[in-house]
Formats: C-alpha cells, sequence, structure tokens
C-alpha cells in the first residue's frame, strides 16, 4: 500500500495525499528518507566516478618538500641556500579553506615561499644532487608520467652551454640521463622563470640510462650546468614536483566520500521534512485551524518523493558525463555547488596557469549541459514540492481557499529552500 501510496503521489496525487492525510504512517516516511539518501548518493558516486585527479609527489599539500635544501647536496665550488625573496609563486584557489573565490584568504601558495639557490663561485659549472634516498618514485606504467620544474638563470646573463638532469634509481650507478639544453637556449629567457615539464616512464623519450635503473623506483636527482666561461653562477629551483597520475577520490577516499555524502543528504533530506512541516505547521496555528502534528509530519515526507525523482534523474545524467581529469591545481578548488554538482568556481580561473585554464574550459563545456539540467530539476522539483503541499493542506482543511494553500505551500517551500542553503549549502 506505502509503495501505491508513492508511485500515486505522480500520477494521482490528491487520491494518494487523501489517503495518506487520512492514515499517515511512519513507515512510508522512513522509505522515501532512505530512497533519498540512496539515490543521492549514487548521484555523487556517479559523478566523482568520471572525476579524475592528478596525483602528485610529493603530496600536493607538501609540494614544497623537494626543494627543501636539507635533502640536497652541492657539488664543488656550489652552495646552496634558500631565496625567500626571488621564487616561483603560484596561488590557487582552495576549496578546502573553506572561503569564497573572491576572497584572497581562499588562496594558497603551492610550492611555498622560497625557491632552491644553487651558487656557484668562479665557475663554469655547477651541480646539485639529492641526498640518497631523497624519496621514492614509482614512474612506471600507470603511475606518475612527467616531472616539473620551474628553473630561473639569474646569472651569468648567457644561456647554459649544456644543461642536463639525471634521475637515479636506487643507488648512483643506476640512473636516468636527460639533455636540458635546447629547453634553457632561449636567451630572451635569462632571468625569467621556465616551466619545464618532461615526460618520464618507459615511453617517454630523450632518457639515455646507465647501469639498470627502473622507472618504479627513482630516488633521487640532479642537475648539471656547464658555462662557456668562468664566472659566478646563480640558479634558482621551484615547483619541482612529480605528477601525471590521475585517479578517481573513490579509489583513494571511497570510505571518507560515503561519509560526507551520508552525513549531507541526510541532514539534508532531515532538515527539509522538519523545516517545511514546521513552517506548514506554523501557519495552521497562525490561522487557529485545528490541526495535529503526524498528518502534517508523514504527508511532507511523502511528497518529498519528488526529490527521489529529482535525484534519479540527475543520477542518470551523471552517468552520462564524459570522464574529466582535473589537474593538480584545478582540483583543489573543485567544489559542490547548491544543487549537488561538481564545478570550479568562475571567479578563481584566472589565477590558473594558462594550461589548466584551457583544460577548465574544456571541463565546463563538456559538463554545460548536465549543469543545466541540475539547475532545471531544482525548480522543477520545487514547484512540483509546492503543488503537492498545497495538495495535501487542501485534503487536511478542504475549507482554505485556494490562494490561502497556494500562500502556504509557497512561502514555506521558499523559506525552506533559504534556510537549506543557510544550514546545508545544498537544496
Amino acid at each position: 500500500m506505502i509503495l501505491n501510496d508513492l508511485a500515486e503521489i505522480i500520477y494521482a496525487p490528491a487520491k494518494a495525499l487523501k489517503r495518506i492525510v487520512e492514515n499517515p504512517k511512519y513507515l512510508g516516511a522512513i522509505i522515501v528518507l532512505l530512497l533519498f539518501i540512496a539515490v543521492t548518493v549514487g548521484y555523487e558516486y556517479a559523478q566523482f566516478g568520471k572525476t579524475f585527479t592528478e596525483q602528485t609527489s610529493p603530496t600536493v599539500d607538501q609540494l614544497p618538500s623537494y626543494i627543501n635544501t636539507t635533502i640536497w647536496a652541492a657539488g664543488p665550488s656550489v652552495t646552496l641556500s634558500n631565496n625567500s625573496v626571488d621564487y616561483y609563486n603560484y596561488s590557487v584557489y582552495v576549496a578546502a579553506l573553506g572561503t569564497e573565490p573572491t576572497d584572497p584568504t581562499g588562496y594558497f601558495n603551492l610550492f611555498g615561499n622560497g625557491s632552491l639557490e644553487i651558487n656557484g663561485t668562479n665557475t663554469n659549472n655547477v651541480t646539485a644532487q639529492t641526498i640518497s634516498d631523497a624519496f621514492n618514485v614509482n614512474c612506471g606504467s600507470n603511475n606518475f608520467q612527467n616531472l616539473s620544474m620551474a628553473i630561473k638563470l639569474a646569472t651569468p646573463q648567457s644561456v647554459p652551454q649544456s644543461a642536463s638532469i639525471t634521475l637515479y634509481s636506487l643507488n648512483s650507478s643506476n640512473s636516468y640521463a636527460r639533455d636540458l639544453t635546447s629547453l634553457l637556449s632561449n636567451q630572451s629567457a635569462v632571468n625569467l622563470w621556465q616551466n619545464l615539464t618532461l615526460p618520464v616512464g618507459a615511453n617517454a623519450q630523450g632518457w639515455v640510462p646507465a647501469g639498470a635503473p627502473s622507472w618504479g623506483n627513482i630516488t633521487a636527482l640532479a642537475f648539471d650546468f656547464t658555462y662557456s666561461s668562468t664566472s659566478n653562477v646563480t640558479i634558482r629551483i621551484g615547483a619541482l614536483f612529480f605528477g601525471g597520475e590521475y585517479q578517481s577520490p573513490i579509489q583513494y577516499n571511497s570510505e571518507g566520500l560515503a561519509l560526507q555524502f551520508l552525513q549531507v543528504f541526510s541532514l539534508q533530506f532531515l532538515f527539509s521534512w522538519f523545516l517545511l512541516t514546521g513552517l506548514i505547521y506554523l501557519f495552521f496555528k497562525g490561522l487557529k485551524a485545528t490541526v495535529t502534528w503526524k498528518p502534517v509530519f508523514i504527508s511532507v515526507a511523502m511528497v518529498l518523493f519528488v526529490m527521489v525523482i529529482r535525484g534519479v534523474v540527475c543520477l542518470l545524467a551523471a552517468l552520462t558525463l564524459p570522464v574529466s581529469y582535473y589537474p593538480y591545481d584545478l582540483s583543489l578548488g573543485v567544489r559542490f555547488d547548491s544543487f549537488g554538482a561538481i564545478y570550479y568556481p568562475a571567479e578563481a580561473v584566472s589565477k590558473l596557469a594558462l594550461s589548466s585554464q584551457g583544460i577548465y574550459n574544456s571541463i565546463t563545456s563538456a559538463t554545460q549541459g548536465f549543469h543545466f539540467l541540475t539547475e532545471a530539476m531544482f525548480v522543477i522539483s520545487y514547484i512540483w514540492l509546492g503543488g503537492l503541499c498545497t495538495l495535501f493542506i487542501g485534503q487536511l482543511k478542504p475549507e482554505f481557499s485556494m490562494a490561502k494553500r497556494v500562500t502556504i505551500a509557497g512561502v514555506s517551500v521558499i523559506a525552506t529552500i533559504l534556510l537549506l542553503l543557510l544550514l546545508v549549502g545544498v537544496v
């Protein structure tokens, strides 16, 4: 009978609500609550299953780690220091900070407030190498696929005659070397930060192996710069990290997401249920109408079945979403909108690197239809909810005029939406 009531909420609401008002049952309300949670959690899992975020080494919250002087050793005639004046400044929006994208405190400098400075005195060759086993990075298949860095050739005012980077595997006898000379040959870029991203792994070109290295165990790296004449040399390194490995949040945080979804959507339904019931009940009392709590309480829960239907539509739409790959800097600002859809705030896009802005534009274009649907379903579902509330108010108090019924339902629904935004953040 309860399932029949829910079905009739869709195609014969007046008949169903008459029966519910006359014989309200808590079991029906509990069934609607459980269906709502199941469908909305499924909706979010469908979205996150299509969303992959870039993993980094070091992890994104520890990105300055690889330019910390404590893990580096200097070559002959070279000293190492941390330059806290001239560093690679890349501040992006971080949703976890809990501020709006228009608030400057919501932005965080990912690579810290310092750069690794390599100083050579009266020499034409400078080298710097991380200590043995400074890290252990897996660049094998399906793992980290690139190495990124920012390099500033501060002095002399010329490009190096040769430059290279070496990745060591377990010990100094096993390595991969890559020539950087052509990448640093632009004279006009001297004394400017230059961003380099080098493919790594078995399919990467340009790496020359020595000994028996393994891409699955990269444990140290070294830089080597040679100039055509002897001088004082200063080179700064920033934004050094491995990247290019993508995982879905479901892969690395399935339990945390489940708990978050259960909390948010349980609160959304419960707040909607109690707020809407309380507001309608207060209207009845304010109008001196005789009414008991239970019929209103159960009727509200049953008409909230329209939110289950909305969730089913959004779930089906989420299943059709294309797979999206968010780079490390873009993924930090991803958040929910008020309809439970994943998005990156447009106000923060201008702070991103141009490559990430391009990815943002591609993702936005590919998901535009989905976001339109979630917004449309919000409007449709709450208009529908208001209509059903009008019907059951009429069943409870047939002496109320249609204008009075619509007013009570409309004001109660609008107030519930505003309170949900304030208290839960989703509607």
